[in-house]
């Protein structure tokens, strides 16, 4: 069967958390990385360099955004879609993006 990986960013938010609960709750799972806009990175303060370090980790204070990545069957994407635009109410209460696209080559156990 084709696979698809499927890219969710949405802003940080208790919405966000509640989404990533439901779509956990309707079967489907992802790589969750916690991600920062480089526009946000950069206008935050001209004196303050922002590397990433493991203060970031323990304080939390580098996450703007949540990056999910999904790879599912090519079958399931529009059910995961459907979940998305449900959750986010068409991304209204909650602000984010998404896109598809098929993987031409996929190996592994998950």
């Amino acid at each position: 069967m084709k696979k698809k990986e499927l890219f969710l960013v949405l802003e940080n938010s208790e919405k966000a958390i509640t989404t990533l609960a439901q779509l956990r709750n309707a079967g489907f799972n992802a790589t969750v990385m916690s991600t920062e806009s480089l526009r946000h990175a950069l206008d935050d303060s001209p004196n303050d360099h922002h590397f990433f370090n493991l203060r970031h980790l323990e304080q939390r204070d580098f996450q703007q955004s949540t990056l999910c990545l999904f790879v599912v069957n090519e079958d399931k994407v529009e059910s995961l879609k459907t979940v998305i635009r449900n959750c986010t109410n068409d991304f209204k209460d909650i602000k984010g993006f998404m896109y598809s696209r098929e993987i031409s080559d996929y190996e592994g156990s998950i």
